[in-house]
């Protein structure tokens, strides 16, 4: 009696120390960033799923809001409140927020701005992730590789935030969320570090981001602890997961290994820079954490809950220009050689994080947002869509759709068989002032009702 009794008080404790929007032990967020600019909607990702409520649905806001006008907050959350509201349920508001004009002209007016729109979408019922400058340890954003700049600005922006909110501060959780470190630290990036530079912020850089001490920055550097701003400023953290095909020039429709995901998130030096070297899971989210190697110093203590901040298995469905194909064959499609479908792709990579066992080893693990979105990089057009078929700009096809609807209903057939228990969907809300009075997330219902049942259970016992 007494080992049950102390499991109970345990597990009272593990639910009281949860961080902001984290669902209970052994429970995972599911959500989506969906394409806004291409007219795709929550309601619409819904109902292609045809299940139940996503938990929560991402967009993004560009602080410049010269840069990219479409971007602008003022633009963007307006819209992304009314499209939440249209769902009639209690998603999360997922914001990623880049500050393209750099971290030095980020303004006390904007951060205000920011401030009153986080309060506005509290009030309207939906509890927020927000996620700051994200994939700051990459070079394709003009604040990448600025890891000194990067931890002075989230400290800033963080901190005025939450004073901002006061009381509600409970409602908005900060994601701190690099890249997966494989490639690191991406040479040749249009923003990457100038290694030869000689000013004395460069120089600055350069001695936080050479984690080996080996007087160079190069792929056996750690990718995340020089951008960790510290545990009292970070709620969550996240990681950016893509499968992109077989190797670079990514053009291949291979179906990724089952241990593929895993070996991004916690790196595998066995299999070289393609997989990473460092293990970010137990860095911030393990019962360990982490150490600097320079100065000896802790800089997370771990057990942190785990956003996977971006996530998709693409699938190569057509060249932007078939002279410059990289296959040396007479292929008009990426495809045409591989027996792959979408399907097969697709749903091997969710099947590789989304099973119990994964979830068992990874228990903080407490959220995944997909990548919902077809677009052109690098030599191909390329559908990152788990739930599609989403808006596509290179223009629909008869077996386009067909092959994304099978992706979507693939998806739909597993969650109706049952292969997803640890997953948290959004509840229906009530309309109107009742909205702004509601608990807001279910999260707050699973914390109150296990809270309930181990107080319960605790004077059963005594």
């Amino acid at each position: 009696m007494k080992l049950t009794l102390l499991t109970a008080i345990y597990t009272i404790a593990q639910v009281s120390a949860l961080a902001p929007l984290e669902p209970p032990p052994g429970k995972v967020l599911l959500g989506a960033w969906y394409d806004r600019n291409l007219t795709d909607t929550p309601v619409a990702v819904n109902a292609r799923i045809n299940y139940k409520p996503l938990a929560f649905f991402q967009t993004d806001v560009d602080f410049s809001s010269t840069l990219k006008p479409w971007t602008a907050p003022s633009v963007v959350i307006p819209q992304f409140l009314r499209q939440l509201s249209e769902t009639q349920t209690d998603a999360i508001a997922y914001l990623t927020v880049y500050p393209f004009q750099g971290f030095a002209n980020i303004t006390d007016a904007q951060l205000q701005d920011m401030a009153d729109r986080l309060n506005q979408m509290v009030d309207a019922g939906h509890s927020v992730l927000l996620r700051f400058a994200s994939e700051m340890n990459g070079n394709w954003f003009t604040y990448g590789q600025d890891p000194i700049g990067f931890i002075a600005s989230w400290r800033r922006c963080i901190t005025f935030w939450r004073n901002a909110l006061g009381e509600k501060k409970n409602k908005v959780a900060f994601v701190w969320s690099p890249n997966s470190g494989n490639g690191y630290p991406f040479p040749g990036g249009e923003y990457a570090i100038n290694v030869n530079g000689t000013d004395q912020a460069t120089l600055d850089n350069l001695k936080v981001m050479d984690t080996n001490q080996n007087g160079i920055l190069d792929y056996l550097d750690d990718p995340y602890m020089p951008y960790y701003p510290g545990d009292e400023y970070v709620d969550w953290v996240g990681m950016s997961i893509y499968h992109y095909g077989k190797e670079w020039k990514w053009v291949d429709n291979v179906v990724p290994e089952a241990d593929k995901f895993e070996h991004y998130l916690q790196g595998n030096p066995t299999n070289g820079n393609s997989s990473g070297y460092y293990p970010f899971y137990s860095f911030f989210s393990g019962p360990s954490g982490c150490v600097s190697n320079i100065t000896n110093e802790v800089v997370s203590r771990g057990n942190k809950p785990l956003l996977i901040s971006e996530t998709a298995a693409t699938f190569h469905f057509a060249y932007l220009n078939v002279s410059s194909r990289a296959n040396p064959n007479n292929c008009s499609v990426p495809y045409c050689q591989s027996k792959a479908t979408r399907l097969d792709i697709k749903r091997a990579w969710w099947r590789s994080f989304l099973n119990q066992n994964f979830v068992d080893k990874f228990p903080m693990m407490k959220a995944i947002s997909t990548f919902e979105f077809i677009k052109e990089e690098e030599l191909t057009w390329r559908d990152f869509t788990m739930f599609g078929p989403a808006p596509n700009p290179y223009g629909d096809t008869e077996e386009s759709v067909a092959q994304a609807t099978a992706v979507v209903n693939g998806f739909t057939a597993d969650a109706q068989a049952g292969m997803f228990p640890f997953l948290v969907y959004a509840n229906a809300q009530t309309t109107g002032a009742a909205a702004a009075t509601k608990t807001s997330s279910a999260t707050s219902r699973h914390v109150i009702k296990c809270l309930v049942e181990m107080v319960g259970l605790v004077f059963s016992l005594i």
